[in-house]
């Protein structure tokens, strides 16, 4: 494809996919969302912060109940995006951070994690799917969809670029993510 332009998959959800899933990836993507989440918890400031956020669009009024494993299972399966857009994604979200006091929570990360995935997606792959593939991937709708894309950019002040100096650096943390390593710390 010539000038940026970007090519739309089909949008059959029942359609086997030819990649299978890494496991190990997944393990790394659930460890490191995990630890965030479990870090944000024991900030002093915690519920304050969770009121604060109880109101945003991208905080559900209940915790989902499938686990963040399996949701995270499902994007990896069906949006079949390399490895270095969820990359990305975790970076997107680690920026959001640092520009607000926006923090992950159990209330927040599925549809946080799945904008920011998407987000990276159309910034980093040449062939995307369309909202109504996405809203099935997610559940969430295709309406609230593209009102968390508009509230995702601005929390990210519509910063998607990444050098490669950043991203090799995120790309590290990834790698050494370990769930059989007890004192594996992202923070240090």
């Amino acid at each position: 494809m010539s000038n940026g332009e970007k090519k739309e998959k089909s949008t059959n959800i029942n359609k086997p996919k030819e990649k299978p899933i890494n496991e190990s990836f997944l393990n790394k993507m659930n460890l490191i969302l995990e630890m965030v989440i479990e870090e944000n918890n024991k900030l002093s400031n915690y519920h304050d912060i969770l009121k604060k956020q109880r109101n945003m669009p991208f905080t559900s009024k209940y915790i989902p109940s499938i686990n963040l494993k399996k949701y995270l299972e499902r994007i990896l399966y069906y949006t079949e995006a390399e490895e270095s857009t969820f990359i990305i994604a975790l970076i997107y979200i680690d920026r959001i951070g640092n520009f607000s006091n926006v923090i992950l929570t159990p209330y927040n990360v599925h549809k946080f994690f799945f904008v920011s995935v998407l987000m990276a997606i159309k910034y980093n792959e040449d062939i995307i799917y369309n909202f109504n593939y996405y809203s099935l991937i997610s559940g969430i709708s295709i309406n609230e969809l593209q009102q968390l894309e508009i509230e995702f950019l601005i929390l990210l002040k519509f910063k998607l670029y990444i050098n490669k100096i950043d991203f090799n650096n995120y790309k590290i943390l990834f790698d050494n993510a370990d769930s059989e390593d007890e004192d594996y710390n992202i923070y240090e």
